[in-house]
């Protein structure tokens, strides 16, 4: 599988090659760096999004930003597997003359894949299609979703994904195009580290996510009701609010957790340096593991150190910049937490670490893996 840094030669340049990108969760305006970039290396990206969609907990709704190269498109259904776009302007989308690449992110069972795999047949069925995945589990489908996503990655020229184990799936799947590794991209602009030093006395951790059960903040709860040192910040909502409330009540952790509720994504540069540490306590439930982890990436831009579960992708993300410890066990988490706290030289390493590292996900190094897969993959290649 190729990295998003990877050098394996001489590769043509898609420096004018016209590519229509869909991506339901460009919705949110930083996420639409990966385009913006690419359109400064030449590029020529026409994006298609999603008008309104839930992110963190809440319905965020497209806003333009300056962004004349995108076309928000009505949805149908919220479920990332299953919702399908409006067909009219998708239709108008393809037939607007000769594309040399259609880059679909989105899952190759989902429905919105076999939606766009429908109207290119229609309207441009010679155009090379990419997938992407992030699905860590091998995951048999029940049909029509197993024909969908056997169709769908027999028929494409490659496909690229935010975890090492995405990607062996897709290839014991029966994807037989390129494959590239591609991490979700960090603005290293915004995700800044400030001068600090480091804690002493107290520890402020932060959590920063959807409040559901997989996110795993009731073993966060618990881990500080272990350690009187331990004050929180939890930012993020979801149907687990207030059941996460009671738990802090009953543990009589209330006045040291602070539930700060939904955070929009562009204020979150000036969330993380009010931490000490990012604790990512994710655990396992069935038909879900921890994708990616962005929040762990953007604290370490942050110099900020994560303490996180060893779960799913995020020891690939962590990596040396953190403690990573089993999942739902509140003693561990505690214990690592407490570890930061009374060893100085330690929150020292770690931060110095996740600044010296951080930069592979940047949407820099993203979009370098971008280019050089569009090279590889296009009409042109």
């Amino acid at each position: 599988m190729t990295s998003a840094a990877s050098d394996t030669g001489p590769r043509p340049d898609p420096g004018g090659l016209r590519v229509l990108r869909f991506s339901h969760s460009a919705v949110v305006d930083s996420w639409r760096a990966r385009e913006r970039l690419l359109l400064r290396a030449g590029v020529d990206v026409t994006l298609a999004t999603s008008a309104a969609w839930e992110e963190g907990g809440a319905l965020v709704t497209y806003a333009p930003a300056g962004d004349d190269f995108v076309v928000p498109v009505r949805t149908i259904g919220r479920h990332p597997n299953l919702f399908v776009f409006d067909p009219r302007p998708l239709w108008r989308l393809l037939g607007e003359g000769a594309w040399d690449l259609i880059d679909m992110h989105e899952e190759p069972c989902s429905l919105a894949v076999a939606e766009l795999l429908v109207l290119r047949w229609l309207r441009a069925r010679h155009t090379p299609f990419l997938l992407y995945s992030a699905q860590n589990i091998d995951k048999r489908y029940p049909v029509p979703f197993r024909w969908l996503e056997r169709w769908s990655l027999r028929g494409a020229a490659g496909a690229y994904v935010c975890n090492t184990e995405a990607g062996q799936i897709l290839r014991r799947k029966g994807l037989t195009g390129e494959l590239a590794y591609l991490p979700l991209g960090v603005d290293t602009g915004r995700f800044a580290p400030t001068e600090r030093p480091a804690p002493s006395g107290r520890l402020r951790v932060g959590f920063v996510g959807r409040l559901i059960p997989h996110k795993g903040v009731d073993v966060l709860l618990r881990a500080v009701a272990l350690d009187d040192r331990l004050d929180v910040d939890v930012y993020g909502a979801g149907p687990e609010s207030d059941i996460l409330v009671a738990l802090a009540d009953e543990l009589g952790v209330a006045g040291r957790v602070t539930f700060h509720g939904f955070v929009d994504e562009g204020k979150l540069p000036s969330v993380f340096p009010r931490f000490d540490v990012l604790a990512v306590p994710s655990v396992a439930v069935p038909g879900w593991l921890e994708q990616f982890g962005r929040v762990a990436a953007e604290a370490q831009a942050s110099g900020v150190p994560v303490v996180a579960s060893a779960s799913g992708a995020l020891p690939e993300v962590v990596g040396d910049a953190g403690l990573l410890v089993p999942p739902g066990d509140p003693r561990a988490l505690a214990d690592a937490l407490a570890r930061v706290l009374d060893e100085p030289q330690l929150w020292e390493r770690l931060r110095r670490v996740g600044l010296d590292t951080v930069d592979r996900f940047s949407w820099g190094s993203v979009v370098d893996g971008h280019y050089e897969l569009y090279a590889r993959t296009s009409r042109r290649a």
